[in-house]
């Protein structure tokens, strides 16, 4: 396990081509360098990595410069010709790339496409517990 601050980054694998990185703490401003330049020893020490998987369980935040490191991270794998998974994300991370307009790049589109339909579905009820939608137009956005 390696450890800076308030951050620690523990490698598993690689297998299959997939290695896992789990991210604990914050991915900030104070943090970010770090990240990088352990993820990019990370994927020097295991050549061949077809997928950089970030395991975000444990993550605790992320402000602008982590969201930048993010970015930065998919661009230098897409350029290797590998791909990013972050997964185990929580609402709190889900949110900041909905906003932010980044979900759909660091994240995929399909799965951003499997969360729609339950995001029209909470607008919605909400829209209906409000009164701002008629019974005969909740019942029809319900039928499609």
């Amino acid at each position: 396990m390696t450890t800076y601050a308030a951050l620690h980054l523990t490698a598993s694998g690689p297998s299959d081509g997939v290695l896992t990185l789990t991210v604990e703490g914050a991915l900030d401003y104070d943090t970010s360098g770090y990240f990088t330049d352990h993820v990019g020893r990370a994927l020097m020490d295991h050549s061949g990595i077809r997928v950089l998987r970030l395991d975000c369980s444990a993550l605790s935040g992320v402000d602008s410069m982590g969201l930048s490191t993010l970015l930065g991270l998919r661009r230098r794998l897409d350029t290797s010709g590998a791909s990013l998974r972050i997964v185990e994300r929580s609402a709190r991370l889900d949110r900041l790339l909905t906003i932010t307009g980044t979900f759909d790049y660091l994240v995929g589109a399909e799965e951003a496409a499997q969360k729609e339909p339950e995001s029209a579905g909470a607008a919605s009820v909400a829209e209906a517990e409000s009164g701002s939608v008629s019974g005969d137009e909740q019942q029809a956005r319900q039928r499609r």
